[in-house]
């Protein structure tokens, strides 16, 4: 969506556009190609600023916001964090200047890995050309930052409000989406595909945890059912938020759960076991929503 005085905010609207166009493999893809997440805070010719975070390691979207609280809500911890100048930024994406040749000269500052800060002309050329293939937004795709198409995958975010269980999921996708290496440890030892099923103050959201050998940053932690996701689940678990939360803690085990008729289970009840390892090996603090 167009944001008043902003005129980058094209560059933005095209990068979304592109992200809610592509299949879920296809954006799969791209996530894959690029595996980090950007956030840009642009100041215009008024000096009012707009910040934006572009997940392209994860699950692959956009969100903005006044504040850069507001734009990070729900997303990835950015690698690289650019503060740039509204007509620096539209520059760059025409190919009239480039992010190195503005850092030195200290129109644009970076925090975190440098290196992708020399990846960002690249990036902007790549959606551009695969928007040139898609035909225009709808105005109600314009409207959204979801990326999700209805027909494919789920639209809600990983983490929804009222649900403690999902900031749950959220933690082992942060401790495991990063680091390639702990990632496949874990993956190996477990070996499965779990549905999850919370029930909540809107009653019953899923969500799966996709830990079968070769899973990505982008596919670990899926909003929606495994059929919407086109997984198949080993187990899935249903039980209520509050209680998914105290297994995570350690409060609850899974056996004195399904004994006491807590968690009941389709599919392999004994993967429930492997699923508390996962669980301990990120437990921490549970915020709540």
């Amino acid at each position: 969506m167009p944001i008043a005085d902003f005129t980058s905010s094209a560059i933005i609207d095209q990068l979304t556009h592109v992200l809610s166009a592509l299949s879920a493999e296809d954006r799969k893809k791209e996530v894959n190609k690029t595996k980090a997440v950007y956030a840009f805070e642009v100041t215009n010719a008024g000096g009012k600023k707009h910040y934006f975070v572009v997940d392209l390691k994860q699950v692959g979207k956009v969100t903005d916001g006044a504040t850069e609280a507001e734009a990070a809500q729900g997303q990835p911890k950015p690698d690289i964090s650019i503060a740039i100048s509204d007509e620096t930024f539209i520059k760059i994406s025409e190919g009239k200047t480039t992010a190195a040749g503005e850092f030195m000269s200290g129109k644009v500052k970076i925090k975190g890995n440098m290196m992708l800060g020399m990846k960002l002309e690249p990036i902007l050329k790549r959606f551009k050309s695969l928007a040139e293939t898609l035909p225009p937004p709808s105005p109600a795709a314009a409207a959204t930052t979801e990326i999700a198409s209805a027909s494919e995958a789920p639209t809600q975010e990983i983490v929804v409000k009222g649900y403690n269980g999902s900031l749950v999921l959220a933690q082992i996708l942060k401790a495991f989406g990063s680091d390639d290496a702990k990632r496949e440890a874990i993956l190996k030892k477990t070996n499965a595909v779990f549905q999850i099923d919370l029930n909540g103050p809107e009653g019953a959201k899923s969500w799966v945890l996709n830990l079968k050998p070769g899973a990505t940053a982008s596919d670990l932690v899926l909003p929606g059912t495994a059929a919407q996701n086109k997984k198949t689940a080993g187990a899935t678990l249903i039980l209520s938020d509050a209680d998914f939360v105290d297994l995570a803690s350690g409060k609850l085990t899974g056996q004195s759960a399904f004994m006491g008729g807590k968690l009941k289970s389709k599919g392999n009840i004994m993967l429930a076991l492997k699923l508390e390892s996962v669980l301990k090996a990120v437990k921490g603090p549970v915020a709540k929503l």
